[in-house]
């Protein structure tokens, strides 16, 4: 027998073996005390619902509501693994910027659907526990904690300005609950691929001047935060 052909058949064998995810690859821990950073793109989808709009001068607008669009920003997070399987996670983002609209005006004379625009940043902090071993390449993990988002720079567009006279658009900052699924591949010792679906509990309440005096309504806005990223180890 030739040895020579039989170890490089072998090497082979393991080779293709291990890229095929038939043997498992060389072991990638993810262990208590290491930092993970995670960066991508981040998509909040809001799931919203309000309340009736509701004027100083003629009391609740029946019919009307507020509509809240998606928008795509750059994602950024960081977890600090307490132990090999409970990490406590900071999320962050560039500032989200989303389009207001408003229904239901056109029965009472208003043909405005384009309400304006509205900033907001929702830092969340969560703890999140893995279910599988810091051995395993590929980690699910499921999360739960606390989100503030702030709202600024709120604009009102040109058509709310003309036709309902409108100014002083303002959003009030929210506190609420955040729950998580995610997981992270691990590439290699250092680099890992990682997708999460978040939902986040925001609410807030409206208000702007118009022709029919203050008119405030209250919008659960709830988004579905969904992430993909690019994670380094250390």
């Amino acid at each position: 027998m030739d040895l020579t052909k039989t170890r490089i058949s072998a090497a082979v064998v393991l080779g293709v073996a291990m890229s095929a995810g038939v043997l498992p690859a060389p072991a990638m821990a993810q262990q208590a005390g290491e930092w993970l950073v995670r960066a991508g793109v981040a998509t909040v989808a809001p799931d919203e619902s309000s309340r009736v709009l509701t004027a100083a001068a003629t009391g609740p607008l029946a019919g009307t509501g507020v509509g809240v669009s998606n928008d795509t920003q750059l994602g950024l997070n960081v977890v600090y693994m307490l132990t090999d399987r409970v990490g406590l996670e900071l999320l962050a983002a560039t500032p989200f910027e989303h389009d207001l609209s408003v229904d239901g005006l056109a029965q009472y004379g208003f043909t405005t659907t384009d309400l304006g625009s509205t900033k907001h940043l929702p830092p969340t902090v969560s703890a999140l526990y893995y279910f599988n071993g810091p051995d395993a390449r590929l980690r699910v993990y499921g999360g739960a904690g606390v989100n503030f988002t702030t709202f600024f720079s709120e604009k009102l567009s040109p058509q709310a300005r003309t036709e309902l006279a409108a100014d002083r658009l303002k959003l009030d900052d929210s506190w609420g609950l955040s729950l998580s699924v995610g997981a992270d591949f691990r590439l290699d010792e250092t680099w890992t691929l990682s997708g999460a679906v978040r939902r986040l509990d925001i609410s807030t309440d409206a208000s702007l001047n118009s022709a029919l005096g203050r008119i405030t309504t209250s919008v659960d806005i709830d988004p579905w935060v969904y992430m993909l990223s690019v994670g380094y180890v250390f």
